[in-house]
């Protein structure tokens, strides 16, 4: 995983405390700031600077209390849909992000601005690591219905960025489009996950 820092609004002199926490670590600009707990990366920043740290927690403060500073990662971004087929736990084709910005950031989510490729272009191996640990996060978890699972290989190492609980099913989303290269339409996908959890 990335380094990260924990910080709550709560904490007294927030800004001063994450900025603190980060002096005291390794972790270098640019960062990510980014709240705990929402999603379609809402309130997410890149940061470059320390003078541009306490507008990127205001923004992340307006989605969450609690919030996520992470050390940059650099390479190719992957994500990975699970979900029950009859009792089993199926992984799904990996699919790569291209985003045509700085990151995958909302616009490119949902404005067509980033590519996402079915199967991905990284190697068998790479390919076997992260479904392997796509499964094996979804187990420990004891996540149920349709997931997905989000890496990047920084250095050529897989790094697990965050578990999506609730992904899009959108013409522009992901898990949709690894459904069709598996050869599953939603139809069958949403009533093999609905008879999983009856």
């Amino acid at each position: 995983m990335a380094q990260s820092i924990y910080v709550d609004k709560a904490n007294e002199n927030v800004y001063a405390f994450a900025k603190a926490q980060l002096e005291q670590s390794q972790i270098s600009y640019p960062v990510f700031v980014k709240p705990n707990r929402a999603g379609s990366s809402y309130g997410v920043s890149k940061v470059y600077t320390e003078a541009d740290l306490d507008n990127a927690l205001d923004k992340a403060f307006t989605e969450d209390h609690e919030v996520l500073i992470e050390s940059y990662l650099k390479g190719t971004e992957v994500s990975v849909g699970v979900y029950q087929d009859r009792g089993k736990t199926t992984v799904l084709p990996v699919c790569e992000i291209v985003p045509d910005g700085d990151f995958f950031d909302l616009e490119a989510k949902y404005s067509g601005k980033s590519q996402e490729i079915v199967p991905a272009r990284i190697s068998e191996a790479q390919t076997q690591q992260v479904q392997a640990l796509t499964l094996k996060i979804y187990e420990l978890l004891k996540l149920k219905g349709i997931c997905r699972v989000d890496f990047i290989f920084d250095q050529g190492r897989a790094h697990f960025v965050e578990v999506n609980t609730n992904p899009g099913l959108s013409s522009q989303s992901i898990v949709p489009r690894e459904f069709a290269a598996a050869g599953i339409t939603l139809k069958e996908a949403f009533g093999q996950a609905i008879a999983a959890v009856l």
